[in-house]
């Protein structure tokens, strides 16, 4: 017996939300690493925007700069292999 096709929309929908979803929430918990050639102190870690982790921290980043980072992803993965 096939399916309907109201059905099959219906579940095609849901796994992109599903999809969405989940990319959404990769994107909001990838994090940077920043490699150190030396140790540094916590104070100037955190003068730069690194935690101890040497991950860049989310709080420290102005929304203009989060902005700029995106446009910078998008062009980057936009571009085309020859």
């Amino acid at each position: 017996m096939r399916q309907s096709v109201y059905l099959r929309l219906a579940v095609f929908l849901v796994q992109l939300d599903v999809k969405r979803e989940d990319a959404q929430w990769r994107r909001e918990h990838r994090r940077i690493q920043v490699h150190m050639p030396y140790p540094l102190s916590a104070h100037m870690l955190k003068d730069i925007g690194v935690d101890n982790e040497f991950r860049i921290s989310q709080d420290q980043l102005s929304p203009s700069a989060v902005r700029k980072v995106r446009h910078l992803r998008r062009e980057y993965k936009s571009r085309l292999v020859t």
